[in-house]
């Protein structure tokens, strides 16, 4: 009777700690070919058949598509320039360059995955074919509550989110693609409470 105890025991501090493992890894876990660009994160391998174990678990985990090898890359971003968690209360301002792209979107997501829409209730999202632009070519976002002349990006509510921005048919989403890749700082402009 001790014996199967023991064994008994055994099983579940093995099937709990495995179970912690895996689930710490695919949340803090980058990928095998992790692009991490000041504080945008994306794995370009994710949706092909290369992509590591972990990636493709959390693939399936969320359910989500994604983009294929050679079509696209998409970026996320947790946090700002200064490594502070992006938080729904706090306005920021998206500045800098872009890597070439024939086409990206900017959206912004609760940590759970679920688009965010502005104070109508409205899923919002910008697509760089619509932005004013300066002269240069390039093109500053607002991000925040509060309506901003120009490039606007409507985020409601309160918590931290996660901004993603996609670029379809980049040089980037492909193996050749390993040049240094320029992208948009994410500066915090002010907050509606300390923080």
């Amino acid at each position: 009777m001790r014996f199967l105890l023991l064994t008994v025991l055994a099983v579940a501090i093995a099937l709990g700690l495995g179970t912690a493992s895996a689930v710490r890894m695919l949340e803090r876990f980058e990928g095998a070919d992790a692009l991490i660009v000041g504080p945008w994160h994306a794995d370009r391998t994710t949706g092909s058949p290369d992509a590591d174990p972990y990636a493709k678990a959390r693939l399936a985990r969320s359910g989500n598509l994604t983009l294929g090898l050679g079509e696209g890359v998409a970026f996320q971003a947790r946090v700002d320039t200064q490594n502070r968690e992006l938080r729904r209360e706090c306005a920021y301002r998206l500045e800098g360059a872009y890597p070439p792209a024939r086409v990206w979107t900017l959206a912004a997501f609760d940590p759970a995955g679920r688009l965010i829409g502005g104070d109508d209730g409205r899923p919002r999202h910008l697509v760089s074919l619509n932005l004013m632009r300066a002269d240069d070519n390039s093109a500053l976002i607002s991000v925040g509550r509060e309506a901003r002349p120009g490039n606007w990006l409507a985020n409601s509510g309160t918590g931290p989110f996660v901004l993603a921005l996609t670029f379809y048919d980049t040089p980037i989403s492909t193996d050749s693609g390993a040049a240094p890749v320029a992208m948009p700082l994410i500066v915090r402009t002010g907050c509606l409470t300390d923080g």
